[in-house]
């Protein structure tokens, strides 16, 4: 019931925001090069509603709320890839777009997805501005065992570089551990005032959400340094229903020091069930609680399922925002989308190489789904869900796939290397062919859907 009373509203409105984004670029653009615009529709199929404007464009909703389009005049079909056979006369010509020059039809072709990442970077500057850069330092927890505890990391260790990138917070490790899956990775850090290099072999994990999205990453057996402060439970905590509250500091359990939150489920994990001694400092003042550890089933890297102890306490915030001027925040915002544009190349490089399996890629309902997932954590969760689609949107129709904007503009740059373009059967049996690897991506995004949620069920 969630799919249809959550999720697809907040699909629905997200969607139609983007496409319309996108589709308003090529219009726009188009509009400065005299290119007269036929239809600007809102979906595909029958016409829900719609009107005329003066300059003779039929702007719409339609039926099926999967996507959008703007067809020129001169175009022969709604993605604008072959000119249509009918005449035209000189003065339509003018304003037709086969007719224009390769630049003009380069530009309206790009003006979509530039739409789409101007969006994104806009609206990225402007909560930078307005809230800060959110911002987690690079001083880490080392597990024990782990990857990085192997290579001679210790917990306090601040990270500077791993390969060949600069570490400028700790989201940037964990970037690192979902892009590079398991490559060695040369590490840079500071202990103390000493700058250290080793090299991080890490261990292939996949970790399945609540929501039963999976996430497959190149664990280094880091975690961010915390304050074992209460920040809140999550629900049927034994430690609030043990008294703990909010803002409580844990010092000891079981006699062992607390030093940082990771450390918590290192000294829990194997007492499910049992009653452990909880020294904490509320306000300055020191108290003591029994709690026993509820017992949850959790998955390690091998996919292989355990019981574990926990208290169910969430850390409080440590994320910092980093304030900003204008200027500060356009660079911050141009940082961001590149950063969202590097993963997504990246992910897909993998997928195409098998490196990253295919069950990775998601459609409309995995689409739908992160919408209503979005919307439990209010209008921030939605506005970087919007943010992020934008982003995926404007660099995905970049491929040089025939249909989308990317295959287009290589057909272009073929026109302009060759001095011809290519002939209206080549483009013709181009776009059959992009339309077979879109709608095979399709199938294979919407079937890793369909496993997803049943999966949920299971």
């Amino acid at each position: 019931m969630a799919l249809f009373t959550t999720y697809l509203p907040y699909f629905v409105l997200v969607l139609t925001l983007l496409v319309f984004v996108h589709e308003y670029g090529h219009y726009w653009v188009g509009r400065r090069f005299g290119i007269h615009a036929e239809v600007f529709s809102i979906g595909f199929g029958p016409e829900l509603i719609g009107w005329t404007d003066r300059n003779g464009t039929r702007w719409k909703v339609s039926l099926v709320p999967l996507g959008g389009y703007v067809k020129f005049l001169g175009d022969s079909d709604a993605t604008s890839a072959t000119p249509s056979n009918d005449p035209l006369s000189a003065s339509d010509r003018r304003r037709a777009f086969f007719s224009q020059p390769i630049y003009a039809r380069a530009a309206v072709v790009l003006g979509g997805p530039l739409a789409n990442l101007i969006f994104a970077f806009l609206l990225l500057t402007a909560v930078f501005y307005v809230a800060g850069e959110p911002y987690s330092p690079t001083t880490v927890a080392v597990q024990v065992d782990g990857p990085a505890a192997k290579a001679g990391l210790r917990t306090g260790d601040e990270v500077l570089r791993l390969g060949d990138n600069r570490i400028n917070r700790y989201e940037d490790i964990t970037e690192a551990q979902y892009l590079h899956l398991g490559r060695p990775m040369e590490v840079q850090y500071r202990r103390g005032g000493q700058l250290l290099e080793s090299t991080i072999v890490p261990r292939y994990c996949e970790r399945t959400d609540r929501y039963a999205n999976t996430t497959r990453m190149g664990d280094y057996g880091l975690d961010q340094l915390v304050r074992p402060v209460v920040g809140g439970f999550t629900p049927d905590s034994p430690a609030e229903a043990a008294g703990l509250k909010p803002g409580d500091l844990l010092l000891e359990i079981d006699g062992k020091p607390v030093e940082y939150f990771s450390r918590i489920p290192e000294l829990i994990g194997d007492r499910a069930g049992q009653p452990v001694t909880i020294l904490y400092d509320r306000e300055g003042k020191r108290g003591e609680v029994q709690v026993t550890p509820i017992a949850d089933k959790a998955v390690d890297c091998n996919g292989k399922e355990y019981t574990v102890g926990r208290l169910r306490v969430r850390p409080a915030n440590v994320t910092e925002l980093r304030t900003h001027g204008l200027f500060g925040a356009m660079g911050a915002g141009v940082r961001a989308v590149w950063g969202m544009t590097t993963m997504f190349y990246t992910s897909m490089g993998q997928i195409l190489t098998a490196a990253r399996p295919v069950d990775e890629l998601g459609g409309p309902i995995r689409i739908a789904k992160a919408a209503g997932e979005a919307s439990y954590a209010g209008w921030t969760g939605i506005l970087n869900l919007v943010i992020a689609l934008s982003v995926v949107l404007g660099i995905f129709n970049l491929l040089p796939v025939p249909m989308l904007d990317g295959g287009h503009l290589a057909m272009y740059l073929y026109e302009a290397i060759r001095g011809q373009p290519l002939s209206v059967r080549a483009q013709e049996l181009g776009l059959k062919v992009g339309f077979s690897l879109v709608i095979g991506m399709a199938l294979v995004a919407t079937f890793n859907d369909i496993k997803q949620i049943l999966r949920m069920f299971t």
